[in-house]
């Protein structure tokens, strides 16, 4: 018997909206209807073999009305069928909270499925709950963060559009900062987070970022050879299956979310851009954790300028709870993923379409220097956040020697640790220590103003709180 019989049977008790003799899964009839009538009737006017036949009198038809229709059958409806689509995105995230939709304010998903609806590839419910039509980004990126290359997954009614119309029409309607590269055909069930192997991330700052304690910064520094290979020596330590939980927030040593792989690193030679020395950092791994990159690029800073010993990436990576300092995101970039596994299993058969994007290398390249690393470097040349964070950086921060809290003094029910005494909290006479260093970042720019405002707004009371790392 059919379960999806389109009749309707109709019995002094109810009416049913299909085959009462075999519900369709998941679902239970509220009537209770004698078996021998219900297989009658569906033996009379089920649909199996036949054309869709609805079958349902009102008690004031005469029966020429009820044989009227018997006879005549409804024709069936023809609905478009739903086509997996991927969709290669490339767009500058400044100005924008992230990649998913949120309650702070706009959103790249928000402009892409508004050019969706303008183009008609789906509907205003659609819009409104995208995972009706199965509406799935491979990666999310935070407030700020731009994204070179970036996929989605999502099922659009288009049997008549090619691939390369579907481009042109979203692009239409998505204003210049955000752009599709490219369309691709896919399995039925395929999602772009589950079928992502790994992603490449990129952080672009000055190299007089990772200058020496000692020295001071100016336009005019450029980053020595061995500050180069030493840089390249810190970051290889993260290669490899690490615990990252002081490396992001809400995630417990234990938790093997904290767990994550690194596959490479890779750091850029310097480079000259508007009077200045850039480098860039690519980190590529399986996955990645809220500030994790900004943190890792954070802690090699800090060893480079002389305020963690040179062992202290192994410790952070420990177990030990401690507070890390984040970089900046105006340089962090997502610039690839990688889909590897579907490619072999899939795209090397011939059967669909590879996920590479190589004849679209050149449009995106040009995208990724006009759109996203010129508009960086700009804003890092009219804003100077690398700079401002470093002056914060040597007001607020102490030695990491000292910042590290054993799993066992953790207080598992404010969930921080006990001591006030560590992270970015430090004493006033170690801010009086720093003062002359804080002078001394930029030529001619002081920041003794930090310790004056940190003095004015405590008293001595206040002060005796605060103890130095030393003294614990």
């Amino acid at each position: 018997m059919q379960r999806c019989c389109a009749i309707r049977i109709s019995s002094l008790m109810g009416k049913l909206p299909r085959c009462g003799y075999l519900p369709l899964p998941k679902e239970r009839c509220l009537f209770r209807m004698v078996p021998v009538f219900t297989t009658i009737q569906h033996r009379k006017y089920c649909t199996r073999d036949s054309q869709r036949v609805f079958y349902d009198p009102k008690p004031d038809m005469s029966e020429e009305e009820v044989k009227h229709i018997k006879l005549e059958p409804v024709p069936p409806v023809v609905e478009p069928i739903a086509k997996r689509f991927a969709l290669l995105l490339s767009f500058n995230g400044q100005g924008y909270y992230g990649m998913q939709r949120n309650m702070t304010g706009k959103t790249i998903e928000d402009h892409l499925l508004k050019a969706m609806l303008d183009t008609g590839l789906i509907t205003p419910r659609e819009f409104i709950i995208p995972k009706i039509f199965s509406f799935q980004r491979s990666s999310r990126t935070d407030k700020g963060v731009s994204a070179a290359r970036l996929l989605v997954s999502c099922d659009l009614m288009c049997d008549k559009l090619e691939a390369s119309e579907i481009k042109r029409k979203l692009n239409q309607h998505l204003n210049d900062e955000i752009r599709v590269m490219a369309v691709f055909r896919t399995i039925k069930t395929f999602s772009g987070k589950a079928w992502c192997d790994s992603r490449t991330y990129s952080y672009t700052c000055p190299s007089y970022a990772f200058a020496s304690y000692r020295e001071i910064i100016r336009d005019s520094y450029r980053l020595p050879e061995d500050g180069l290979a030493e840089i390249r020596k810190l970051f290889a330590e993260y290669i490899g299956i690490h615990n990252f939980h002081n490396f992001t927030s809400g995630i417990k040593p234990h938790d093997q979310r904290a767990r994550r792989r690194i596959l490479d690193i890779e750091c850029s030679e310097p480079f000259e851009q508007n009077s200045l020395e850039w480098i860039t950092i690519r980190i590529k791994g399986l996955s990645f954790l809220l500030h994790q990159i900004r943190k890792m690029v954070a802690v090699v800073i800090a060893i480079r300028r002389g305020m963690a010993c040179e062992n202290f990436i192994p410790q952070a990576l420990s177990r030990d709870y401690t507070f890390l300092p984040i970089a900046p995101g105006l340089g962090l970039v997502l610039e690839n993923q990688h889909f590897d596994n579907y490619n072999k299993k899939y795209g090397s058969k011939g059967t669909h379409e590879m996920l590479t994007w190589d004849s679209e290398a050149k449009e995106i390249e040009e995208f990724r220097h006009k759109n996203i690393i010129t508009p960086i470097m700009n804003a890092e040349m009219k804003e100077r956040s690398m700079l401002e964070w470093l002056r914060l950086f040597h007001g607020y921060c102490t030695d990491f020697d000292f910042t590290m809290v054993k799993e066992s003094e953790f207080d598992a029910k404010n969930k921080r640790p006990e001591t006030r005494s560590v992270g970015l909290f430090v004493s006033f006479a170690l801010l009086t220590e720093q003062k002359d260093t804080a002078n001394s970042i930029v030529d001619g720019t002081h920041a003794s103003h930090l310790v004056e405002e940190c003095y004015d707004s405590h008293s001595e009371d206040n002060e005796e709180t605060y103890k130095h790392p030393s003294d614990l």
